[in-house]
């Protein structure tokens, strides 16, 4: 039996580069892989942030009910630091650090939570006196362009 050399090599070679091209798409499969883990991880972080802020206020707010007179300065500046995040959530969403997915849903939590009559009367209030330009432009706008659209 002759081993025809050049047929070898060419098979080496062709088995050499499919490897190879494998290998890369599988190293772009673990990098996608790893962004969208961190994208995750750094959303979740987020999520916590408001979960924290959530449960400190009294669920009569978070339904729309009055403000109890004895609450009003807690719950206010509560609210005052919810208005803060969601502004950094817009921001955020506006640089491409927010998944369309994540948006959609904290956009929709944003609008029913300006609704409420509590909120809107601390956003209200403070809306010419904070730099929030992000969360005024997202209300002046109606939450109908994605953030991410802008040309600010």
């Amino acid at each position: 039996m002759v081993i025809d050399w050049d047929i070898v090599s060419s098979a080496a070679t062709a088995i050499a580069s499919l490897a190879t091209a494998l290998g890369v798409c599988f190293g772009a499969w673990q990098i996608k892989v790893g962004k969208d883990q961190a994208q995750a991880t750094f959303e979740d972080g987020l999520d916590q942030q408001y979960r924290v802020l959530s449960m400190e206020l009294p669920v009569s707010v978070l339904i729309g009910e009055p403000v109890e007179e004895s609450d009003r300065s807690r719950v206010r500046e509560l609210i005052y630091n919810y208005l803060d995040l969601a502004n950094e959530q817009v921001y955020l969403r506006a640089e491409g650090r927010i998944a369309k997915h994540t948006w959609v849903s904290w956009s929709d939590g944003i609008l029913l939570h300006l609704s409420k009559p509590a909120f809107k009367e601390v956003y209200l209030e403070i809306k010419d006196k904070c730099d929030f330009t992000y969360l005024n432009h997202l209300v002046d706008n109606d939450l109908d362009v994605d953030p991410r659209k802008w040309k600010l």
